[in-house]
């Protein structure tokens, strides 16, 4: 971000530099021509348009279409001249090269047009600089506005990672755990097993091995009484 800032500081600073000088010229207003200043800058139209409407806007002057121009006729500009003017300004250009001109004509006529005139040369002058300083102070606002989001963002994102962390460390634990319960389980089949081993040893030494004969002579005998009762039954009928 502070990159983006200084290559939008050093962009402002080429405009500056590539400013050309000041250029005496005359200008149709109404039946008169009038002497006028013409200053080219690489600039972006809209840019030096919205910086010189700023900068009368900053010295209380209100203008109007007149003649072709923007105009604010009868009003008192200090830095022009301290008696009232006519002052007279177009903008022409596109988004890489913009060329304004001004016209200031004294409507006291004792007054010094001529000191009128070395005013507008300097206005202009130091109009490259207001631009510079007022477009330098946007990009100024929007890296503060850029730095404000990142610092939250950063925020935002440590807190959702200490979150994670956390409910890992969580996770971690329960797994362990499991795996402390798996274990004990399986120590549990194992003594289990092992007893079940010992038990019917222990049951096999106690009959003396004759415990699976003397189930299956039990098994036997229940089924010959069932054939026996069956036959019984069966005579019985018979016989009635």
């Amino acid at each position: 971000m502070k990159r983006l800032f200084v290559l939008a500081i050093a962009a402002l600073m080429v405009a500056s530099l590539n400013a050309q000088e000041v250029k005496e010229t005359t200008v149709a207003i109404g039946s008169l021509n009038a002497p006028a200043y013409t200053l080219t800058l690489q600039t972006d139209k809209k840019v030096v348009q919205d910086a010189l409407e700023q900068r009368l806007k900053d010295a209380k002057l209100k203008t109007k279409k007149s003649e072709g121009f923007q105009a604010s006729l009868g009003a008192v500009f200090q830095e022009i001249a301290p008696t009232p003017i006519n002052f007279y300004y177009k903008i022409d250009g596109n988004s890489k090269s913009t060329t304004m001109t001004v016209c200031a004509m004294s409507t006291d006529l004792s007054a010094n047009q001529q000191t009128i005139n070395s005013n507008v040369v300097n206005f202009l002058n130091n109009f490259t600089q207001y631009l510079t300083k007022r477009e330098a102070a946007k990009q100024l606002a929007v890296a503060q506005e850029a730095l404000k989001k990142a610092q939250k963002e950063q925020k935002n994102a440590a807190s959702d990672l200490a979150k994670i962390e956390k409910s890992t460390e969580k996770t971690r634990k329960k797994v362990e755990e499991l795996d402390k319960n798996i274990k004990k389980w399986q120590d549990n089949i194992a003594e289990a097993e092992k007893n079940i081993r010992k038990y019917n040893a222990e049951m096999e030494k106690a009959t003396g091995g004759k415990l699976p004969d003397a189930q299956k002579r039990v098994q036997q005998a229940d089924k010959a009484v069932n054939e026996a009762e069956a036959n019984v039954e069966k005579w019985r009928q018979l016989a009635q």
